[in-house]
């Protein structure tokens, strides 16, 4: 045998009948929901070092939703129901208002502890990336960034999000830092600013991650380690979350402010106004101080495009960007040819079977989890009834053929 043939032989690994790539919170909260994953040969491929937390620890913020809304689907006498009575847990789930990312990221790391004793240590994959996806009919091939190759009969692509560059903003990239960097490095992130004047900020958006950003300079504002004059640019009124439509009739409401469609944005669970994507918290107080010149250096702009505040923008010492995020993606090819699964989109959306729409009707099962940064509309599907949603349909998948209605034959090591 060659040593080529004896690499290949290591670096392959049993087939799986599902991998989860990716197992931050929605990963987490997918096989939470649906336990009954477990019971299939599942690998689960994260890129850090533990299942769970993802992204949260780095995140220096506070949250947009509250303890209550997570880890009500998971089953407290399922395999996941002991961690619910874990202290972490618990502080999460009972706390009342906003709260620090951190909490949450508590919370997701004991789910992951967890969810290393249902897993054999072989199916849990830790600090290896998936970084390429070959179909060819319906068997997936996974390679991962150390060379490791799982075939699979079904996949879920849970990569989260990313805040890359945008185009927009791309005459002043030079002097542009994403709203992620302010929210985890706080002002570490920015560069040296004028020792004689306020500096100049500009916020490029008018969302959460907007106002996240804006609070972490409002509080280093408050605290006199920053002098700057901080402009708000909004293409679109701003969601603001309520309880229910009656506390918004009462209140008093400003011009930036989204105006909710009663058959999108009300929960059809709660009752609850932008549910998901509604500014709350600090967050929603800081807008509207700023909204009604109540925060000395802070003020808003509502503008069609970016461009048409391009004399605002040449004058900022720095540009913080706020445009959304997209898809976290990898490099995917289908019989051979290349194929971008967001179909040239800023997020990667899937289909009503919740997989991704493949090119020439391939059978192949590959679902989507949480790559959108709002997977679900404030008036269409809770985070509970996602994930049972997908937790459904992929276990569905695994029970029958997609061309022939039987268990598809797992592929074995060659």
């Amino acid at each position: 045998m060659t040593a080529l043939a004896v690499g290949d032989l290591l670096s392959q690994t049993p087939a799986a009948e599902i991998v989860l790539a990716g197992c931050g919170l929605r990963g987490m909260g997918l096989l939470t929901a649906t336990p009954a994953l477990l019971d299939h040969r599942l690998t689960v491929i994260d890129a850090g070092p533990r299942p769970g937390p993802g992204a949260f620890p780095g995140y220096r913020i506070q949250s947009n939703s509250t303890g209550s809304d997570f880890f009500g689907w998971v089953d407290p006498a399922g395999p996941f129901g002991p961690v619910l009575d874990d202290p972490a847990v618990r502080r999460l789930r009972e706390h009342r208002g906003a709260f620090d990312l951190a909490l949450l990221a508590g919370a997701l790391d004991r789910f992951g502890d967890r969810l290393a004793t249902l897993l054999p240590p072989d199916r849990l994959i830790r600090e290896d990336p998936l970084v390429h996806v070959a179909v060819d009919k319906e068997a997936i091939g996974l390679t991962l960034a150390s060379g490791r190759r799982i075939d699979t009969r079904a996949l879920v692509l849970a990569l989260g999000i990313t805040e890359p560059a945008h185009d927009a903003l791309a005459p002043w990239a030079a002097r542009t830092i994403p709203s992620g960097r302010i929210v985890r490095d706080h002002l570490a992130a920015l560069p040296p600013v004028p020792a004689d004047r306020p500096v100049r900020i500009v916020i490029a958006g008018g969302s959460h991650s907007a106002y996240s950003a804006a609070l972490v300079l409002a509080d280093a504002v408050d605290a006199g380690r920053l002098s700057a004059e901080v402009t708000i640019l909004h293409r679109g009124p701003a969601r603001l979350f309520y309880p229910d439509m009656d506390t918004r009739a009462a209140e008093p409401h400003d011009r930036l402010e989204a105006v909710p469609d009663p058959a999108r944005d009300i929960c059809p669970e709660t009752g609850q106004v932008f549910r998901y994507s509604g500014l709350r918290h600090r967050a929603r107080a800081l807008f509207r101080e700023v909204a009604r010149g109540r925060r000395q250096g802070f003020t808003q702009r509502q503008i069609p495009a970016i461009d048409d505040a391009a004399a605002l923008l040449d004058q900022a010492d720095l540009i913080v960007q706020a445009l959304g995020y997209r898809s976290r993606r990898l490099a995917m090819t289908i019989d051979g040819r290349p194929w971008d699964p967001a179909g040239g989109q800023a997020v990667v959306r899937p289909g009503p079977d919740g997989r991704i729409p493949l090119p020439e009707g391939s059978p192949a099962q590959i679902f989507v989890m949480g790559m959108d940064p709002y997977p679900y509309d404030d008036g269409a599907l809770t985070p509970t009834g996602q994930y049972a949603l997908r937790g459904g349909q992929i276990l569905a998948a695994l029970a029958r053929s997609p061309a022939a209605g039987h268990p598809l034959p797992l592929a074995e090591p060659v």
